[in-house]
């Protein structure tokens, strides 16, 4: 017997629905378009890549993504800018090796790290702990690639209940992912926002891309906004 609640199974069906549908324009993009390379397709940014360290965490902002048809900017403009009064849309992982791991619609993935580059604007921070927690954590979102996108965070109600984030999922959305990565690697809760929250930044029990990048605790350690860096050694 299902222990879920109502909510969880409505939202299941409807994660479903929608992880199909992405999944189909998806492999229609990369059929008509086999050479390219994953984008966020912003107005891009020269990030330097060099400081990225195993462990950092990447917040983006303005992504528009072409193999979803678009729809990622003007959702994230509408649910987490205008509704959540967030920045930030989207947070990823370094995971060494010129790459990030990140829960990308329509499924968790590892890409090149260039595909920062390709925001409107990023900021990269650092987890006060150890070389080997980070290895841990970044481990962590090796072991969910090709899990389906979560998109519980875009139906609004899910938020209102405690189980818009888990640690152990059967799918994750991006800050959700990371997040659990810390919390298993070290127990580290990287949330800003531990608690239910209802006022700007909204997020209710979600963890969202603006809850990660609030952390005081979290060392930046470079920004990058359109063509022009700053970059904190």
């Amino acid at each position: 017997m299902s222990d879920k609640t109502p909510i969880e199974k409505i939202s299941d069906v409807i994660n479903d629905f929608a992880n199909h549908t992405v999944s189909a324009i998806a492999k229609t993009y990369y059929a008509i378009n086999p050479d390219k390379k994953p984008t966020y397709a912003g107005v891009g940014n020269d990030l330097d890549l060099s400081l990225l360290e195993v462990g950092d965490i990447i917040s983006v902002h303005g992504i528009n993504s072409p193999e979803v048809a678009g729809l990622l900017r003007p959702i994230t403009k509408l649910i987490l800018g205008f509704m959540s009064g967030s920045h930030w849309c989207h947070t990823a992982i370094y995971a060494g090796n010129g790459e990030i791991i990140e829960a990308w619609a329509p499924c968790v993935r590892k890409v090149d790290a260039e595909i920062l580059r390709t925001a409107d604007d990023v900021e990269v921070r650092r987890v006060n702990t150890t070389e080997d927690i980070k290895k841990k954590a970044v481990k962590f979102c090796e072991s969910k690639i090709g899990l389906p996108y979560n998109y519980n965070w875009m139906f609004v109600i899910p938020i209102f209940y405690p189980s818009a984030k888990k640690i152990e999922n059967d799918k994750y959305y991006c800050s959700e992912l990371v997040w659990a990565a810390y919390k298993v690697a070290g127990n580290i809760d990287i949330n800003a926002y531990p608690e239910f929250k209802i006022t700007p930044p909204i997020c209710g029990y979600a963890i969202a891309p603006q809850n990660i990048a609030d952390n005081d605790k979290l060392e930046v350690i470079a920004r990058a906004d359109g063509r022009k860096s700053l970059n904190n050694h």
